[in-house]
């Protein structure tokens, strides 16, 4: 698993601040909600700094899960989504909990997320450790340990989520005096028949 905590430069979240209030004239009501929402706060002097938001995972399904998470700011073309993670998590397992940077958009194996991730590989800040788990969505499996099909969805797939800020989470803090929000997404595996692939991803956000 990979997670390391980025530090977002005041030009790039100035200038990601200018594509979004640009953006505003054609929003409806959630996507404003999103555009808005804080993300970030500026430390003395006038470095920008992104909030944490803690994510877990709860695999409630027989198979292994394994799958690409993080999280990013889509209208940021020179973003990359440092701090993702990489899980393969067991069958009737929970990781723990994991920090990682505040942006727009908190995916588990979203199409975009996986793009960012792949585009900028060469970037030293993009550590990818494990190549099976870059995919889109999540794969299940039940092959053993050591098996070349221990990463491959031999019980199926998940489509990958994407959620956004200010809709389905916030990175709020619980007192202005806190450096960083304190927020909890917890994201559920679960067979589902009805689903494409046989399995789905639910969701859910506990505030601070």
């Amino acid at each position: 698993m990979v997670v390391a905590l980025a530090m977002t430069t005041s030009t790039r979240h100035i200038k990601w601040t200018a594509l979004a209030l640009i953006a505003l004239a054609g929003c409806n009501v959630t996507a404003l909600q999103s555009l808005t929402a804080p993300t970030a706060d500026l430390l003395p002097g006038g470095t920008i700094a992104d909030r944490a938001l803690v994510v877990s995972f709860i695999n409630n399904s027989a198979a292994r899960a394994i799958f690409t998470f993080g999280s990013f700011n889509p209208l940021d073309q020179d973003g990359i989504p440092t701090g993702f993670g990489q899980l393969r998590l067991e069958a009737n397992t929970a990781s723990g909990q994991i920090n990682i940077p505040c942006r727009r958009i908190v995916s588990v194996g979203g199409p975009q997320l996986i793009a960012l991730i792949e585009d900028n590989q060469r970037n030293p800040a993009i550590n990818v450790t494990d190549d099976n788990a870059l995919i889109n969505g999540v794969n299940f499996s039940t092959a053993p340990l050591g098996d070349p099909l221990e990463a491959a969805p031999t019980e199926g797939t998940a489509e990958g989520i994407d959620l956004s800020v200010g809709v389905d989470f916030t990175c709020s803090r619980a007192d202005i005096n806190d450096a960083t929000g304190t927020g909890l997404v917890i994201f559920t595996l679960d067979e589902d028949a009805a689903a494409p692939g046989g399995f789905s991803i639910t969701f859910q956000f506990i505030a601070p």
